[in-house]
């Protein structure tokens, strides 16, 4: 679900941030059950959007429906740590595919998300989720203009499963700095048609993720 600014937010969005930050920030953990009923005192709105917003969560595989509740679903530790690793291989060969195979318009499409992520972190206090999804974005881009679908199907559905991990990543000024620059030197070895230098820099980028993790977010989460 893409948010904007929070008083730009519809009342869907505004119940879908309320219920992931709680999962964010460990208010509610896994396996605990919440009460839609609760979240609509809390937030002081009609049962539709926090309805809406909870099977947007479903749908994401962040909680599961049971009875009149919903149970938060999360992955453990270890399963970060696989998913990681199986996207940093699809993510590499994605972008080896898509230099190959690269157009003027991929290239103009993300540096122009490139730019937006550079915007959203300039401001004071950014929105980790806005970023988390500009940052899906440009890894989508690159999926999609490998040509193959199976990668872009399955790099989405991961991304997806690491949704409230990959927003934790970006809560971290530091890994967004460092984000910027991995990516700008992704695209200045595509730009290059170096498909082979494309695929190493995305491999360094997806291992410096995982060492940022390993060091600075699972020990928090776990």
């Amino acid at each position: 679900m893409k948010m904007e600014n929070s008083d730009r937010l519809t009342l869907t969005e505004t119940a879908y941030k309320y219920i992931f930050d709680g999962i964010l920030n460990g208010k509610y953990r896994a396996g605990q059950s919440i009460s839609p009923d609760n979240i609509v005192k809390s937030l002081n709105m009609s049962k539709t959007p926090v309805r809406e917003a909870l099977v947007q969560l479903e749908v994401e595989g962040l909680v599961e429906r049971n009875g009149r509740f919903y149970n938060i679903i999360f992955l453990e530790e270890n399963e970060v740590m696989e998913l990681y690793e199986i996207r940093g291989i699809l993510e590499s060969e994605a972008t080896y595919l898509a230099t190959k195979r690269l157009t003027p318009e991929v290239i103009s499409e993300l540096k122009t998300t490139l730019e937006m992520f550079k915007r959203v972190n300039q401001v004071s206090d950014p929105d980790p989720m806005r970023i988390a999804d500009l940052n899906g974005k440009f890894h989508s881009i690159i999926a999609k203009a490998s040509g193959n679908r199976y990668i872009l199907e399955y790099t989405t559905q991961i991304r997806l499963k690491l949704k409230v991990i990959r927003t934790a990543l970006f809560s971290s000024n530091e890994r967004r700095l460092s984000e910027i620059k991995e990516h700008e030197d992704v695209i200045k070895a595509m730009e290059l048609g170096n498909a082979v230098a494309a695929r190493d820099r995305m491999k360094s980028h997806m291992t410096e993720v995982i060492e940022y993790l390993k060091t600075n977010v699972l020990n928090r989460i776990y």
